[in-house]
């Protein structure tokens, strides 16, 4: 194991250069990706063919694309190795964010999205951080990979809509194909050389499928599945919202999303210190499923009044950013260590699966229902994931369950 510390001791200076550079890749990939999310249906009227059904394909279908290709590009780099086939997945990222950038119609935008999404390296990125760091200082190190998306999608979500003022949604994408550039050299500039052993062609399935089995796995693969849904469906109506009903301009947007996004990542920092210390899981996820209820409902009930809307959408996104930071912790406590990497692998299509299902689902009810009846429907998925928890359906996922 390449640069891995010595056990019960700090980081070895290799893996704190192998986080530095994973982080970095994730960060620029991720950062990529999240800030096209809000701008996208401010362009639609733009493009050639758009439809409220394809705006919400575009917004939410690299999560399909992430979703059925983790598991490919996971057995891929077991096979032919790890950086060879990051490399191909940014490629591929580069690739998408090129053809956004030049296309001038919506379903040239999906396929742009797609090809975005088809880097599914999520899985070999955590399998290289695995394979760099010794056991005693891994959960630092996903500790320190985690944030990193976390500030990924807070800085994608205020630096979209500023991009996109200054340079429409072509320079966003460019933009994004940008920082897949960036994260191509961190990959080889920063994370040292891995060496894995070629795994045999067959796994052993049945532990895979007891995995699925499990009550435990099942809810938190669940939960993640609905709060994913709640962000695919929001950005589907809330940045037009802020537009054309709260008569924002498209370049001052960034001046809504940043303070929204500040305020909710300090509101559940607290939280989130209590829950670790006390270990209350259940009830804090049922509190980020009523705020995911309240936000919207509020938004759906009194849309066009500034100040209610701002509020509203401060509580959505602090009940969504303290759902996303304690249901990883969840995952974790699921299973024991030797079946930890197939459960990653189950939660990550869960959450991406959910991205693209509230996003299609959204565009098909913004064009049926219009915005308010959008809102309506995140409310109750907000409503689904607090009585998720409240029903007791994650009683078993605080501790750990082995695999015998």
């Amino acid at each position: 194991m390449t640069g891995a510390g010595k056990s019960g001791g700090g980081m070895s200076p290799g893996e704190r250069q192998a986080v530095m550079g994973l982080s970095a890749i994730y960060v620029a990939r991720m950062l990529g990706l999240f800030m096209l999310m809000p701008v996208l249906s401010l362009d639609s009227g733009h493009l050639r063919g758009a439809t409220p059904f394809l705006l919400g394909l575009a917004v939410g279908i690299y999560g399909l694309a992430q979703a059925l290709l983790q598991f490919p590009f996971g057995y891929a780099s077991d096979r032919f190795g790890r950086k060879p086939v990051v490399a191909v997945g940014l490629a591929l990222f580069i690739g998408g964010s090129l053809f956004g950038a030049f296309t001038d119609s919506m379903v040239g935008v999906v396929v742009a999205r797609v090809l975005q999404g088809a880097g599914a390296v999520s899985a070999v990125l955590l399998a290289i951080a695995g394979d760099l760091t010794a056991e005693a200082n891994r959960t630092k190190a996903m500790a320190a990979i985690g944030g990193s998306i976390s500030l990924a999608y807070l800085l994608g979500v205020a630096l979209g809509p500023f991009l996109y003022g200054l340079t429409g949604l072509r320079g966003t994408f460019l933009g994004a194909a940008a920082l897949g550039v960036v994260a191509l050299w961190a990959l080889y500039r920063w994370v040292p050389p891995v060496e894995t052993e070629v795994q045999s062609a067959t796994g052993d399935w049945h532990a895979v499928v007891r995995v699925l089995a499990r009550m435990p796995v099942i809810a938190v693969s669940t939960g993640i599945f609905l709060l994913q849904m709640t962000l695919g469906a929001s950005f589907v109506v809330l940045s037009p919202e802020f537009v054309h009903v709260l008569h924002v301009p498209t370049d001052h947007l960034w001046l809504v999303y940043v303070p929204v996004m500040l305020v909710a990542g300090a509101l559940m920092i607290y939280p989130v210190i209590l829950v670790e210390r006390r270990k209350k899981h259940l009830p804090m996820l049922a509190a980020s499923g009523l705020l995911i209820l309240v936000g919207a409902a509020v938004m759906a009930v009194w849309p066009g009044r500034f100040w209610p809307v701002m509020v509203a959408a401060t509580v959505f996104f602090t009940g969504y950013n303290l759902a996303s930071a304690l249901l990883p912790s969840m995952m974790s406590r699921t299973t024991g260590p030797e079946l930890r990497g197939a459960v990653s692998g189950v939660y990550s299509v869960s959450q991406f699966m959910g991205i693209f299902v509230g996003s299609a689902v959204g565009g098909v009810a913004l064009g049926r229902i219009g915005a308010p009846g959008v809102f309506w429907m995140i409310a109750f998925v907000g409503l689904l994931l607090m009585l998720q928890n409240i029903s007791g359906l994650f009683v078993h996922a605080n501790r750990p369950v082995s695999d015998s």
